[in-house]
């Protein structure tokens, strides 16, 4: 059976896939600057960064080709080391990704989102702001505690750095199976731009929209993440 790797968005760590992980047999990791890899954060790190530690990660597993379930910026990751090192994917599982062209931010939301560094109350507003289902209380302090440990240079080095850069043209050879669940009432990554910026850029792609979710989906709808993995190789 082919492994599955889970990989988080921006600002969280493995732990935002608590709740898929009571159902589903895979790991989760964490990509530079966060989680228990928060001391390997640097200044001005890409979108390239995170997937070359990504592909590091999985080699010395040594169990490749992986099915990887992605979440947010880890979506814009994965897609970018599958686009790379395609021996070490079988098949791409996006989560309200990041889209590969530059997120579409206000310069304000980025000031907001850059502001909410190291302040408990400004990421508990932020995580407030992007979901629509409650979060279990629990679930909701790992979020807190997640932000707070990131790297500070890692949390800036993506709202200005790697949420802006283009990787789309590095994703026309892309050869796999890729799923894009996302829910229709997101508020930080809208329909509109998995629409045109993701979906448009992966043609040969399987959208599955949810209702009802907000950014958070593996910790506000983990029963359709589940129902997702458990598939054989993304087809029921």
């Amino acid at each position: 059976m082919t492994a599955t790797v889970l990989v988080h968005g921006f600002g969280t760590s493995r732990h935002v896939w608590r709740r898929v992980l009571k159902d589903v047999e895979a790991r989760a990791v964490d990509l530079p600057g966060f989680g228990d890899a928060a001391e390997m954060g640097r200044a001005g790190q890409t979108v390239g960064d995170g997937a070359r530690a990504l592909a590091n990660m999985l080699r010395e597993s040594g169990d490749a080709p992986y099915r990887i379930a992605a979440h947010s910026m880890g979506g814009k990751v994965a897609l970018l080391l599958a686009a790379r090192d395609p021996g070490l994917v079988s098949e791409l599982f996006l989560l309200a990704p990041s889209p590969p062209t530059p997120e579409p931010m206000t310069p304000e939301g980025r000031a907001t989102l850059r502001a909410a560094y190291g302040t408990p109350a400004a990421l508990g507003a932020q995580y407030q702001d992007i979901t629509r289902q409650p979060i279990p209380e629990q679930d909701f302090e790992q979020l807190i505690q997640d932000g707070l440990r990131a790297s500070c240079e890692a949390w800036t080095a993506w709202t200005d750095v790697g949420s802006r850069e283009d990787i789309s043209g590095e994703l026309h050879g892309l050869r796999l199976p890729i799923t894009v669940l996302y829910s229709e009432d997101d508020p930080a990554i809208s329909r509109t731009t998995i629409r045109s910026e993701v979906l448009a850029r992966l043609p040969e792609a399987r959208a599955l929209p949810l209702q009802g979710s907000g950014h958070l989906i593996p910790l506000e709808q983990p029963e359709a993440v589940v129902a997702l993995l458990q598939t054989t190789e993304g087809r029921p």
